[in-house]
């Protein structure tokens, strides 16, 4: 083996081993950059829009790069093909360096990839897509006065999944949550219980909110970070939406 070869194999086991951890979003970068270091005038792409078929990892032929040596990542977050361009792909070396760059990358990729996919479910409510308590607890700790807290309790639920169904009362979640997640310039949404969610969220943002929240069949109740911190503020809003509930009873 030739010292040039042996020096970026080297090279590109380094890199393997600076990609373990890497977030997915900052892989190709890294790649793109080890590349360079591997391969002479070499360049990784990422292939934008929808993959060509065959999908597949290996040499190939792809506009508007000519032969390269491509790697198909299938997700999770997303597909993507990413091509290989540089490399003299007729030299046989060249060829098994270019599969065994592509190999550890794709390794790389998926790996990130899973571990962030496990990541946002640990986090994520399965039916609506807000944060579930797990995240909403996170997120609450250390809250600065200048943000608030609204809790809010769907109104109606129940009568929903009595006589429509249940799958009606799924639908019906989820577009509440689609409309408060709409008026959230920043902060977060999350599902805290049954029908019962969670807003954080910049006091400046407050106008909207309650100019909102009034048009949706919802009770809510606000604390700000001023009046209690941590659990003591849930808790502070959460009475509140629920005097705001009993409140609509007794006048019905």
């Amino acid at each position: 083996m030739g010292e040039a070869l042996l020096l970026r194999l080297m090279l590109l086991q380094e890199a393997a081993v600076g990609w373990v951890d890497v977030p997915f979003a900052e892989l190709p970068q890294q790649a793109a950059r080890a590349a360079t270091w591997i391969f002479p005038r070499a360049h990784l792409h990422a292939l934008a829009g929808p993959p060509p078929s065959p999908l597949h990892t290996g040499r190939m032929r792809l506009e508007p790069w000519g032969l390269v040596y491509a790697g198909y990542h299938p997700g999770p977050p997303h597909p993507v093909l990413y091509a290989l361009e540089g490399p003299d792909l007729n030299d046989p070396t060249e060829l098994r360096l270019a599969a065994l760059f592509m190999e550890h990358f794709l390794t790389a990729s998926r790996a990130a990839g899973y571990r962030e996919e496990l990541e946002r479910q640990a986090r994520t409510d399965w039916l609506t897509g807000a944060g579930n308590r797990r995240a909403f607890e996170r997120a609450l700790q250390g809250l600065s006065p200048g943000w608030g807290l609204i809790v809010v309790d769907v109104d109606g639920l129940k009568a929903i999944n009595d006589t429509q169904g249940h799958h009606a009362g799924d639908r019906h979640l989820r577009e509440i949550a689609r409309q408060l997640q709409a008026v959230l310039l920043q902060g977060g949404l999350y599902r805290v219980g049954g029908d019962e969610f969670a807003l954080l969220f910049p006091l400046e943002e407050l106008g909207l909110l309650e100019a909102t929240l009034p048009q949706l069949p919802v009770s809510w109740g606000l604390a700000r970070g001023e009046e209690a911190t941590g659990e003591a503020l849930y808790h502070l809003a959460d009475q509140r939406m629920y005097a705001m509930k009993a409140g609509r009873k007794g006048t019905t």
